[in-house]
């Protein structure tokens, strides 16, 4: 039988699968195989060469192709392509599988996220209990003696033995740290700080000091930095206190965090009345896409292939007030948003951009229903894994991060599952089939945190309680498998999937939270 005829069958038997009522299994459509797919407990390598095909595998065409999906309409990711996780049906990596109709309920309004908000700013601590004042209670100056003990706590951070980190391949030396604390500038600090407010102007990495170096505990690490600290996200309100000695680099406190950012990154306005006025404008724009990237302006340098992530918020501009040109464009079938770019002293200049209507934003807030957190959720699936926003990525706290921004909800980035007036139950001391009944109650798009991991609850299937999160690496739930697998990857898994030393995500949980008003 020639390539085909085989084809054609195929697409003939799925076409008659699609009309049956009933199915054995999972309820769902794919392409016959003859092969297995491999084990996911597999770590398998880009360098590897893949196998060869068997005679008997059968490639779709182009012309024969078939949207999969399920009896009752849901689309189904084609399995020939896309390897899943053993517990993981086709079916379940669309966020229309987990969306009903109760999802729809608002779960927030506006002034109850307000109201979260100011109950749950980040509280930066020093070793010694020292406070840092969030950027919004920052009068003209800090005591001295505040910031500099933040920096000493970055300073006795360094590793006892330096040989044990690693630098472009290298064990690095006392001397290359006793550098970066002299960079940090601690004899610079006066009695009192000056502070000045600002907002950042591009995506960065925040540093425990002030260099772009990447450190890491292997040689053959690439995404574990350890003088990462955070995520720099475009337009975000900073408090600037200090400078290093080689002028590149501030000291910021953002809105649960401090440390040290590119001087290149931030722009400062002329006074914090300025500053609050840009953090208050009529109207936002949010960007809802995984990430947007503004093109290639040959009128402004500043904000060409700028990466605009999810929750990015911009000050949208009415079409009455906007200019009809920007930059040689007319703005016809454009969003008119000002941002914040740096100028040549260092001072805030805006600058109009155009969005086009047809890429992924919201105007406002999109609103927080269990579905609206779904398909944001969904958006991520797949992404790289971004220790601390790295690699123009995010870990697990960093992608809750984004998705809840779209919201209007701003979760602090430690600390997560400590947050109040909320929905939370303490699961340390229950056993697993407690925690199974608690975690049953969840509406989609919760929280579920585990000591080192945060994930976003989806919804129960067969008493098994499935997630989504940035996961650098478990242990498969396939049985027999104790091999670590490392996806650096945004991942959909059940609870199921294990710890390196092989206790299940649902065994390991402490924490569940849903971001809505405590009864």
């Amino acid at each position: 039988m020639n390539i085909n005829c085989k084809h054609k069958i195929i697409a003939a038997l799925l076409a008659i699968a699609l009309t049956t009522p009933v199915f054995n299994g999972c309820n769902i459509v794919t392409p016959a195989k003859t092969e297995q797919t491999p084990s996911p407990s597999a770590d398998i390598t880009s360098s590897e060469a893949p196998e060869e095909a068997s005679e008997q595998t059968t490639e779709p065409s182009a012309s024969e192709s078939v949207v999969l999906k399920t009896p009752d309409g849901k689309t189904v990711v084609d399995t020939t392509y896309v390897r899943l996780i053993d517990d993981v049906k086709p079916e379940m990596m669309y966020p229309d599988y987990w969306i009903h109709e109760e999802d729809g309920k608002v779960l927030m309004t506006t002034e109850q996220i307000e109201e979260f908000n100011t109950k749950n700013r980040g509280v930066i601590k020093a070793k010694n209990k020292t406070i840092l004042p969030h950027p919004a209670d920052y009068g003209d100056t800090l005591d001295g003696n505040v910031l500099k003990t933040f920096l000493q706590d970055n300073a006795g951070a360094v590793p006892k033995d330096p040989s044990k980190r690693y630098l472009n391949g290298k064990p690095t030396t006392a001397e290359y740290w006793k550098e970066l604390v002299a960079r940090s500038n601690i004899e610079g600090v006066g009695e009192t700080v000056q502070v000045r407010f600002g907002f950042t102007t591009k995506r960065m990495t925040l540093r425990q000091f002030p260099t772009d170096d990447r450190v890491f505990e292997k040689t053959s690490d690439r995404y574990y930095d350890s003088i990462l600290f955070s995520e720099c996200m475009p337009f975000m309100p900073v408090a600037v206190l200090h400078e290093s000695t080689d002028g590149n680099y501030y000291y910021v406190v953002f809105d649960s965090f401090a440390a040290w950012v590119r001087k290149d990154a931030v722009a400062i306005c002329k006074d914090k009345k300025d500053w609050e006025a840009r953090q208050n404008p009529s109207q936002w724009l949010v960007v809802t896409a995984r990430e947007i990237r503004l093109g290639n302006d040959p009128y402004s340098s500043a904000t060409t292939n700028l990466v605009l992530p999810m929750g990015t918020h911009m000050e949208l501009v009415p079409a009455n007030k906007a200019p009809k040109n920007i930059n040689q464009r007319t703005t016809y079938g454009n969003y008119v948003v000002k941002v914040p770019t740096r100028g040549s002293d260092g001072f805030v200049k805006d600058r109009y951009v155009l969005i086009p209507v047809t890429d992924d934003v919201n105007v406002g807030h999109l609103p927080m229903t269990s579905g609206n957190l779904l398909r944001q959720t969904f958006k991520l699936l797949g992404d790289r894994y971004g220790w601390g926003g790295d690699l123009q990525a995010n870990d697990c706290t960093g992608i809750t991060r984004e998705i809840y921004r779209c919201f209007g909800v701003l979760l602090p980035r430690v600390g997560q599952n400590g947050c109040k007036g909320v929905y939370r139950v303490d699961m340390s001391k229950m056993n697993s089939k407690q925690k199974l009944a608690e975690i049953e109650k969840l509406t989609p798009g919760s929280l579920i945190s585990m000591p080192g991991h945060m994930m976003i609850y989806l919804g129960t299937v067969n008493n098994k309680p499935y997630v989504i999160g940035a996961c650098g690496t478990f242990v498969a739930p396939a049985p027999g498998s104790t091999d670590a697998v490392h996806p650096n990857s945004v991942i959909l898994s059940s609870l199921y999937v294990r710890t390196r030393s092989l206790k299940t995500w649902l065994d390991s949980s402490t924490v569940i939270l849903s971001i809505t008003p405590a009864a």
